[in-house]
């Protein structure tokens, strides 16, 4: 390997470390106002959920990335890149049903209030950017296999599992509109699930795919 290249390893290892600890900072406020916003309660959103997850993995990432600035070393632990793919993927769910789905039906200003009030402009969008591009650009070692994409799932279909369970027994109500299970067909219940499923599978596999992508080209084993 060229000196240049360690050299950009090297940068790029420093990088990584500083931006995961600015999203273990920035999880922890934004956890902290969801607690005074929520209470315990805070446990059945989604967001709140991949971003405990994103705050444990990038945690877990920084820790190893910093071992192996001292070690001279550049790949992660296959599972630490693992779990930090799946706090991406769930971030990256977050954002794209805030967007598209919950922000359009929040009436006026239903965009800044979801993405720049509070807790949310912490969990909704600083965090799931930063994740995203920390994961895509610098967390570059080892490759993934193509079945974490699947894999990649588990966590979101655990929470519908237990959501959906929680509002058929009407111990809660959402706490998105649509898990209203009550409130709308059963059909159109089934077509929510089919469409966060399958979109978190698509986004899954996008993110994998761009990942990959950059291993390839800029990895430290070119």
């Amino acid at each position: 390997m060229s000196i240049a290249k360690q050299s950009f390893d090297k940068k790029r290892q420093i990088a990584s470390l500083i931006v995961n600890l600015a999203i273990v900072v920035l999880e922890i406020i934004g956890t902290r106002l969801s607690i005074l916003t929520h209470g315990w309660s805070m446990f059945q959103y989604y967001t709140i959920d991949s971003n405990l997850l994103t705050l444990a993995a990038c945690a877990v990432c920084a820790a190893y990335t910093a071992i192996n600035l001292k070690n001279g070393t550049v790949a992660l632990p296959r599972w630490v890149k693992t779990l930090k793919y799946l706090a991406v993927c769930c971030l990256a769910v977050t954002f794209v049903v805030v967007v598209c789905v919950l922000s359009p039906t929040s009436g006026k200003g239903g965009y800044r209030m979801m993405l720049l009030f509070g807790s949310m402009l912490y969990h909704h969008l600083l965090c799931p950017v930063l994740a995203m591009l920390s994961f895509l650009f610098l967390e570059l070692d080892p490759p993934l296999p193509k079945r974490h994409a699947l894999i990649a799932l588990i966590p979101t279909l655990i929470y519908a599992v237990i959501i959906l369970l929680f509002n058929i027994t009407k111990a809660i109500v959402g706490p998105y509109p649509f898990l209203h299970v009550y409130e709308q067909s059963v059909a159109m219940s089934v077509i929510w699930c089919v469409i966060i499923l399958g979109g978190a599978y698509l986004l899954a596999w996008l993110i994998l795919l761009a990942g990959n992508k950059a291993t390839a080209k800029w990895g430290a084993a070119q």
